[in-house]
């Protein structure tokens, strides 16, 4: 959470000293832009053995984020670019499922979190087209706050390996169209469930497996709209057993197999 508010911060002080630095042409800034954003979420949790979806959780998100470009070297055959990107987002959305023990439940769902990119590319011009092959890293940090009787805080966190291309188009002297597809593994996942009634404390690694991400959109001199896709898909975790106070028995838990999907829409300010 204070790794993100800096580096927005940081993306702030430099979307200030950007004007000087296309004046003076001697930065490696390409694109710098700041944008609030809305999107739709849903997650989907699945019985390992039948294929039954256990609970469904939907709703609007919203969010500001802030992205970079720079430049790192430039030759005749293009550019190695680096793009980063932070974003803040949260919202409610409705639950309808279950809870880890089975129990039917129908409830409001809080969710709040961070997620990050870095990137390294090639750009590679032609004409008015430029194609840009990536890979990179995401980190993605949320939690899941279940309200009411009988809910819990889950603090999930994910880092995947990202890898795509980009494309650009100019139309005109202000105007671009601009394109990105690519996947994500997260290699990297835990959910750590605190406060879960008469167990306290579950910690839970899902499993791994691609998901897709794209986006496209226009940019017309300080503006820069976008639609945006990202799915996310986590295999079930391995079992974890914890001794249950309440019913005075040992429990045994499992992150169930989990699909999301995120639509979204952006609208950004360039500061260059």
């Amino acid at each position: 959470m204070k790794r993100t508010v800096l580096a927005l911060t940081a993306m702030l002080i430099l979307a200030q000293t950007a004007p000087m630095a296309e004046a003076a042409d001697s930065g490696p800034i390409r694109e710098l832009s700041v944008y609030p954003f809305i999107q739709y979420f849903t997650w989907e949790e699945f019985n390992g053995t039948t294929g039954s979806r256990l609970l469904k959780e939907s709703g609007p998100q919203y969010g500001v984020g802030g992205d970079i470009m720079l430049h790192l070297a430039e030759g005749k055959a293009g550019a190695m670019t680096f793009r980063g990107k932070v974003e803040l987002f949260g919202g409610v959305v409705d639950y309808d499922g279950q809870l880890q023990d089975g129990t039917p439940h129908k409830t409001d769902v809080t969710y709040f979190g961070t997620n990050e990119q870095a990137t390294l590319g090639w750009a590679i011009p032609y004409r008015d087209l430029t194609v840009e092959p990536f890979g990179g890293l995401g980190y993605r940090w949320w939690l899941r706050d279940l309200q009411g009787s009988g809910g819990y805080t889950e603090y999930w966190s994910s880092l995947s390996a990202l890898l795509g291309v980009r494309g650009n188009y100019k139309v005109g002297p202000d105007t671009s169209l601009f394109a990105m597809g690519g996947g994500k593994y997260p290699f990297y996942n835990r959910n750590d469930v605190e406060n879960y009634p008469g167990v306290g404390r579950i910690e839970l690694e899902p499993g791994s497996d691609w998901s897709a991400m794209a986006e496209a959109g226009i940019r017309h001199e300080h503006m820069k709209v976008s639609f945006y896709y990202e799915s996310y898909l986590f295999p079930q975790s391995p079992e974890v057993a914890r001794y249950n106070y309440a019913n005075a028995r040992t429990e045994y838990f499992v992150q169930p197999r989990s699909e999301s999907e995120i639509f979204g829409l952006k609208f950004g300010w360039m500061f260059k």
